[in-house]
């Protein structure tokens, strides 16, 4: 039983925490927009979910908005349409649920360099019930008329491009409230700010809003990689800034040499700037590439793609924890009781039961891929019965992680022995409870697990015609 509990535990827990936002080696491409310009050159999204090296894609773009709402994903949708004439996408669909299935989260961005949006503070809170309409968790609108039919996307990202910063903090904080209305997955959003700092299209969005991923484009200007590199400045805004506290920066980087104007550097080079100690930061959560078809496109000499370069990278990042946590303890006992039986004046025996009950419990609160191993050792020396077990998980959004663990030993021993005859009762009870619970954790979640046992052992106490025996079992 508790074998199988733990097993359940775990399964549940991998299913839902697949991906680790709190990660620091995680790699994002954005799709959709078939950059390498080739006709084979973009292929269908679940193709790179399939891949290990990548653990969000963001689906480019909704480039048109607020009224009326268009998307373009250059050669990779059916190009039908709602009846409001939004683009409709039944491979993307399917794809994203495949994504999903695999530990991917799937955004989707607003904006881009090319298209033809803005935002004021009065239209954002009936855009963002539109977004959610569109691509949340919403019974607002059926299947067939929404983009995306039943999926539904893990978030958005905001790559706004052209200098019109209004009304987009006030946007993400209505998205907030409406993600805040469905328990069952955990939503979050994103920024591409270029790397001059503060940006001057999403500048106040960060500045004003609770921002998970910030995907700073270090190309296309002088704060390139290989120019001058101002990580340090966007340290600072995640440190001392962004109302996120577990804020993930992210370097953004062109896929390949033709992915962007300038900036690009050989992946070979990356290691001279995305160094240990940067990566080593709290707040680094990773690299992004701009885009899928040219980072896939570019093969090293070993063979591998620019993609898989940059996972391996970040892969050596030192493991950190969260900049801010917040810890609560786990705790176990044991407890017992004896009673002991009545004297008679023959020969007999009687029982008594006693119960010993342990109760673990632990709290943690994490984001993404978090594992649980648990397991509880409960002996006797007497008869022993594992009555009850029963495991809960109840989730709740929170921005913390912790780790508990105890171990509590009881053992007790009684011996009388009855002045004639020398008959004596010797009675040991043994009770170890050992409970280890190691997380690797996510900050976005609260995961309550509880279990429960109960052991009931039975005490035989000897009575003979000479009176019961002195002493306490």
């Amino acid at each position: 039983m508790v074998l199988t509990t733990v097993i359940l535990v775990f399964t549940f827990l991998i299913q839902v925490f697949g991906f680790d936002p709190h990660s620091n080696s995680n790699v994002v491409v954005y799709w959709g927009q078939n950059s390498a310009g080739q006709a084979g050159s973009q292929q269908r999204l679940s193709y790179y979910c399939n891949s290990p090296d990548v653990d969000i894609i963001i689906l480019s773009f909704i480039h048109v908005f607020p009224d009326p709402v268009n998307m373009n994903f250059a050669n990779a949708c059916e190009g039908t349409a709602t009846a409001d004439g939004i683009l409709q996408c039944q491979t993307i669909a399917e794809d994203i649920k495949t994504c999903q299935a695999e530990g991917k989260v799937i955004l989707l961005s607003l904006g881009g360099a090319a298209g033809s949006y803005s935002m004021t503070d009065a239209e954002a809170p009936a855009f963002a019930q539109t977004l959610w309409d569109l691509f949340g968790n919403s019974k607002n609108l059926t299947p067939d008329q929404r983009p995306f039919f039943d999926s539904v996307l893990d978030g958005f990202d905001f790559d706004i491009e052209n200098n019109m910063p209004a009304g987009y903090a006030t946007l993400a904080d209505s998205l907030r409230k409406l993600f805040a209305t469905d328990s069952s997955k955990t939503y979050y959003l994103g920024a591409a700010p270029q790397c001059p700092y503060p940006d001057a299209s999403v500048g106040p969005l960060l500045q004003d809003s609770y921002i998970d991923f910030v995907f700073i484009q270090f190309y296309n200007n002088y704060c390139s990689l290989q120019g001058q590199f101002n990580w340090d400045t966007w340290l600072n805004y995640a440190q001392n800034t962004s109302p996120n506290k577990n804020v993930k920066l992210f370097a953004g980087l062109p896929g390949s040499q033709t992915a962007a104007g300038s900036g690009y550097v050989a992946p070979n080079l990356v290691s001279n700037y995305i160094t240990p100690q940067l990566m080593s930061s709290p707040y680094f959560g990773g690299i992004s590439l701009w885009d899928a078809s040219q980072a896939w496109a570019n093969i090293d000499a070993n063979g591998n793609t620019y993609v898989h370069d940059m996972k391996a990278l970040v892969a050596e990042a030192p493991s950190v924890a969260s900049p801010n946590t917040v810890s609560t303890a786990s705790s176990s006992t044991t407890s017992s009781s004896t009673t002991s039986s009545s004297t008679t004046s023959s020969s007999t025996t009687s029982s008594s039961t006693t119960s010993s009950s342990t109760t673990s419990s632990s709290t943690i609160s994490s984001s993404t891929s978090s594992i649980l191993t648990s397991s509880s050792v409960i002996t006797s020396s007497s008869s022993t019965l594992i009555s009850t077990s029963s495991s809960t998980v109840s989730s709740s959004t929170v921005p913390t992680s912790t780790t508990t663990s105890s171990t509590t030993t009881t053992s007790s021993s009684s011996s009388s022995t009855t002045p004639t005859s020398s008959r004596s009762t010797t009675t040991n009870t043994n009770t170890a409870t050992k409970v280890f619970t190691e997380f690797v954790y996510a900050p976005t979640t609260l995961v309550t697990v509880q279990t429960s046992y109960q052991v009931k052992t039975t005490i035989t106490h000897l009575q003979t015609v000479y009176g019961k025996p002195t002493g306490v079992f």
